[in-house]
């Protein structure tokens, strides 16, 4: 299992990045990979299972458990998949001005086949950055 912690400044505020992060059926625009994303919220927008169509080389299907603390903490865990054995993970964000959020990214996934750790380490590290820069830039678009 990998295990990734991330923290950076993004220029936008909490709300307007956590709007992005929430906006589960835009991600097939924002991450090329994702090919698509059902969500379905409680009453009480608080919490979220959605299923993700994921292509790597392959199409795979999962379910993702989301619990929003709307806009400090975005939360999920691994509800079911053809594809990982587990994944869990956080966004949390803390204001730190008018237009700016400290993002603190947590993620730890493990696949449903052999796949040697460092590996997996890699594929999270060198996706991570570019996964922060397109929901910054999503999150400046947004008026």
């Amino acid at each position: 299992m990998a295990k990734v912690l991330r923290e950076k400044e993004f220029n936008v505020s909490a709300e307007r990045l956590a709007d992005v992060i929430i906006d589960f059926e835009g991600y097939t625009k924002i991450l090329g990979e994702v090919k698509s994303a059902k969500p379905v919220w409680s009453a009480d927008k608080k919490k979220c299972k959605v299923n993700f169509e994921l292509e790597v080389v392959k199409r795979f299907n999962y379910d993702l458990d989301f619990n929003v603390d709307y806009p400090n903490r975005i939360e999920w865990t691994l509800a079911k998949s053809d594809f990982f054995k587990e994944n869990r993970g956080a966004w949390i964000l803390t204001p730190k001005g008018k237009d700016r959020v400290l993002v603190n990214y947590e993620v730890e996934v493990a696949f449903g086949f052999l796949v040697p750790g460092w590996i997996t380490k890699k594929l999270t590290e060198v996706n991570l950055p570019k996964m922060f820069e397109r929901f910054e830039a999503a999150a400046r678009e947004r008026s």
